[in-house]
Formats: C-alpha cells, sequence, structure tokens
C-alpha cells in the first residue's frame, strides 16, 4: 500500500472542508486548492487545524509541485472536468505517477470516460463517492462507495480510511457512482414521504415528537426520520446538505433511467417537487426544507410544541 506524505485537495466546500481536518488529523500535509480563496483561508485559520500541515496552493496544476496524488470534492461533473482538464487543471501540472481520486457526486457515464481517458494517459484514477452529510465529514465518518482498479483502490485505501468509516469496493468505474446516485434518490423519495405524513399529522392536531417516539420503533422508520425530523422540528433549515445538490443528484437518477428506457414515476415526481423548491428560493436551504412545500400547501408547520 502506497504511503503519501502529503495529499492534494480540490474542494473545500461543506464536505471538504471537514474531510481536509480529517486528513491533517491523520497525519498528511494537505496541499489544498479552492475558486474560492477564502475556503482555504477557513482551513488555515481553524482552531483544531495545524495550519503548517496546510499548504495553499495556486490553482490545482500547483497541487502536483507538491504531490502526486489529487483528491477532488466538487459539486458535479464539470467541476470535475474542469479541475482535471481544464487551463491550470491536475493534468496541466505534472503528470509523472500521477492518482487522481474523485470523491464528488457524478454522473456514472462522466466517471467511466475519466476512467477510461486517464488511463489511456497513464494517470491513476479511482472514484469515492460518499455519504454520511457534513457530519460524517466533520468526524470523520462517511460511507465511501469506491470503484476503479483493485490495485489502484488498495493505494487509495488509508486516504478513504482517514476521511470515512465504512468503505465499500463497487467494482468498476462508475459503480461507485451509480450505488451513490441510489442511495441519494432513496434518501429524496424518504424526505418527500416524512414531508407528506408529518404535514398530515400536524394537520390533524397531532405534537409531531408523539408521533416520532412511535414511528422511531415502527415501520416507517429512516434515516430522514432520526436526522432531519429533529432539524424541522426546532425550525432548523441551514445546510448541511443542500436542496441544489441532492436535486442534482436526482437529477443524474432521472438521466440514468431515460437512458436505459426504465420507467420511474416515484422518481420523475420526486425531481419536480425538489424542482419546485429551488423555483422557491429554496435551494441553498438543507434538503429537509423540501417539507416547506407541504407546510404552505396546508397552512401549518411541523414544529415541537412545548407543554
Amino acid at each position: 500500500m502506497a504511503k503519501y506524505e502529503k495529499v492534494g485537495l480540490v474542494g473545500l466546500g461543506v464536505m471538504g472542508f471537514g474531510m481536509a481536518k480529517n486528513l491533517v488529523k491523520a497525519g498528511y500535509t494537505v496541499v489544498a486548492y479552492d475558486v474560492f480563496p477564502q475556503a482555504v483561508e477557513r482551513l488555515l485559520n481553524a482552531e483544531d487545524v495545524d495550519s503548517s500541515k496546510v499548504i495553499a496552493a495556486k490553482d490545482a496544476a500547483d497541487i502536483t509541485n507538491y504531490t502526486n496524488v489529487v483528491v477532488t470534492m466538487l459539486p458535479n461533473s464539470p467541476h470535475v472536468e474542469s479541475v482535471i482538464y481544464g487551463e491550470n487543471g491536475i493534468l496541466s501540472g505534472k503528470t509523472d505517477d500521477l492518482f487522481i481520486i474523485d470523491m464528488s457526486s457524478i454522473s456514472p457515464v462522466a466517471t467511466k470516460k475519466f476512467a477510461e481517458d486517464l488511463k489511456a494517459k497513464g494517470v491513476k484514477f479511482v472514484e469515492g463517492p460518499v455519504s454520511g452529510g457534513q457530519s460524517g465529514a466533520m468526524n470523520g465518518t462517511l460511507t465511501i462507495m469506491c470503484a476503479g482498479d483493485d490495485k489502484d483502490l488498495d493505494d487509495a485505501m488509508e486516504i478513504f480510511e482517514a476521511v470515512g468509516k465504512n468503505i465499500v469496493r463497487c467494482g468498476a468505474a462508475g459503480a461507485g457512482q451509480t450505488v451513490k446516485v441510489t442511495n441519494q434518490l432513496m434518501s429524496a423519495i424518504n424526505l418527500i414521504s416524512l414531508s407528506e405524513a408529518f404535514t398530515l399529522c400536524v394537520k390533524a392536531g397531532v405534537d409531531p415528537q408523539i408521533a416520532m417516539d412511535v414511528i422511531t420503533n415502527g415501520s416507517g422508520k429512516c434515516w430522514a426520520l432520526d436526522n432531519r425530523l429533529p432539524e424541522i422540528m426546532k425550525g432548523n433549515f441551514e445546510p448541511g446538505f443542500k436542496i441544489d445538490l441532492h436535486t442534482k443528484d436526482i437529477k443524474l437518477a432521472v438521466e440514468m433511467a431515460k437512458e436505459m428506457n426504465l420507467p420511474l414515476p416515484v422518481t420523475d415526481m420526486v425531481c419536480n417537487l425538489f424542482k419546485t423548491a429551488q423555483i422557491k428560493g429554496l435551494g441553498g436551504k438543507d434538503n429537509c426544507a423540501i417539507i416547506k412545500l407541504y407546510e404552505d400547501i396546508a397552512g401549518v408547520e411541523v414544529r415541537h410544541v412545548n407543554k
């Protein structure tokens, strides 16, 4: 297994920031770049980060002056493509023994394309999309759905173990992204079912905390119930995982189904509901803010009533 002293990281947003902190905690020097310089400054100034273990790169290509392994954690396929292939992108730097680990959540089709093209260029590439949200990134407990050549995955494992807890090998390139899309689709459907059910419950005059206490031990129990309903009941809709990003993931599921001529009527409906939330200005809010669509219709708010 390879041992890297320095690890490049492109993208220090909601997820990348926590991952960077855990890489430093694990003993790595992080060579960091973000299109927003203040994101790197935030890492350098974090109280619980040894700033001597953070190097601010001037662009993605500059990272390769310090290390041959670069992790990308970016919003969507075009961002990853730009960071790899674009002006001052990774490939415009040093490419000797270069290893790119993409941990973004992007199109499985794009991932396969990147893997094939980079292999032809002599560049190692694996994917490792994650689940677990901001808390998982900060606590180093992410689930990582990795895929690619086995030997390359072996080399990436020490980095995955620094930021994640449950690391699953999913198969060849593209398989990790497919599993991630599957997870995100189920998560979105669960959020919609929770939103409908609890709006109904509150409209009928029942304290949602009582319903939650019952359903936590019933067949309706799910991640959304355990992790997002408490925030809904506090009226906290700050991200977290933004509706904009979740909508992107659901659209990937819709696109995959269309390519396979596979009818997924509930997926189509959920996608339209999330797009409606974006139109209503909720895109920058946590994905649990999807419930606001139903609260507005019902004229109630799903909040715990202290008695």
